[in-house]
């Protein structure tokens, strides 16, 4: 097996920076931010749509579209300034948000008639997939996303023994189109207090049946847009976004951290095809969500991990503009067929 490296470094707030590297990271540090408070999140149950609303007072203040040569997810390197990573270099970078979603703090809240309320518990990290500001998973090396996949499978070991923590979900928004604020290339690690409801209901549906493997062979035939011996990625039949493409094994696994080396590397290859072809297919970079799906706990037997990819489009360069029935109903208006966009993206994704 190939040997990261992970430093973990002590922040001025007392939380720690974690470096992971393939080489090992010594350089002492250099200037840091300065101390950032905002008030506790906290969350008010929504009692006609049954789930949690999540409110961070002071997110506004966060940091948005700065230019490059402000960019806070950079190495601390000839800059008039600090960074989040006060070092000249680092490979791959986690860190908590200074302005989370999810904190464990368990402090009051304020009381409301007839409203049910909690502490927003949990935990928000930000993962930095890159030093070079330029980078995307399009671009990179191919051991620089094998480390990312390893550093997410440090983080969900590690979360997921917190008993604060009921589910982990990385993620990463890339483009304005879907919220992104920064442009370094970077994710985000939500640790949840409660089963998220769109998970909850997939592990209801994986405890009934492996609906994924039950479609491979469609999948593999008709669907698909990219596969090898270890991974497909495919337009699921019942896509809910004209270009959404999943990422799924071929061989069930609770989630990455049961990959074996090869599986890794195939995993690897295939994110950055999926992100290739979708830039191909727009000859730009395309925005999308991405989220990676997997079992709330490490050693769940029925659950399949997958990874899926949502780009707000519905043809072309065209929007896909959640409106009327999406919106209100949570009912999908597709105007295009799966087994139409296989075909189209299939080109761009080999």
């Amino acid at each position: 097996m190939k040997k990261y490296f992970k430093r973990i470094f002590k922040r001025n707030d007392s939380k720690d920076l974690l470096l992971f590297s393939t080489v090992k990271h010594e350089e002492k540090n250099m200037q840091e931010i300065e101390i950032t408070n905002i008030l506790p999140p906290h969350m008010r149950w929504h009692p006609l749509r049954q789930e949690w609303i999540t409110y961070s007072a002071g997110r506004e203040k966060r940091t948005t579209f700065p230019p490059k040569e402000y960019c806070p997810f950079c190495p601390s390197n000839d800059l008039n300034f600090p960074t989040e990573i006060p070092f000249k270099n680092f490979e791959v970078a986690v860190f908590p948000n200074r302005w989370s979603s999810f904190c464990t703090h368990n402090e009051n809240i304020t009381k409301f008639d007839g409203l049910k309320t909690k502490p927003s518990n949990g935990h928000c990290e930000i993962i930095v997939y890159s030093a070079n500001h330029e980078d995307t998973v399009a671009d990179m090396p191919l051991e620089q996303i094998e480390l990312l996949v390893h550093t997410w499978n440090d983080r969900y070991r590690e979360l997921l023994t917190n008993d604060n923590i009921k589910y982990v979900l990385p993620f990463e928004n890339r483009g304005k189109e879907c919220g992104v604020t920064l442009h370094h290339p970077h994710g985000q690690i939500y640790g949840y207090s409660f089963i998220p409801p769109v998970i909850k209901k997939e592990i209801m549906a994986f405890q009934k049946k492996n609906y994924l493997n039950a479609l491979m062979h469609d999948l593999e035939k008709k669907y698909y847009v990219y596969q090898d011996d270890n991974i497909i990625a495919a337009i699921p039949p019942f896509a809910r976004y004209a270009y959404e493409i999943w990422i799924i094994p071929k061989t069930k696994v609770a989630g990455p951290w049961q990959f074996n080396e090869d599986q890794i590397r195939s995993f690897s290859i295939c994110l950055q095809k999926v992100v290739k072809g979708y830039d191909s297919f727009l000859n730009k970079k395309c925005p999308y969500i991405m989220g990676l799906h997997a079992a709330p706990n490490l050693e769940d037997d029925k659950f399949h991990f997958h990874v899926e990819f949502y780009p707000p489009l519905r043809s072309g360069d065209k929007p896909k503009i959640l409106a009327g029935s999406e919106t209100m109903a949570g009912v999908f208006i597709m105007d295009v067929l799966p087994e139409e966009t296989a075909l189209i993206l299939r080109k761009h994704i080999q």
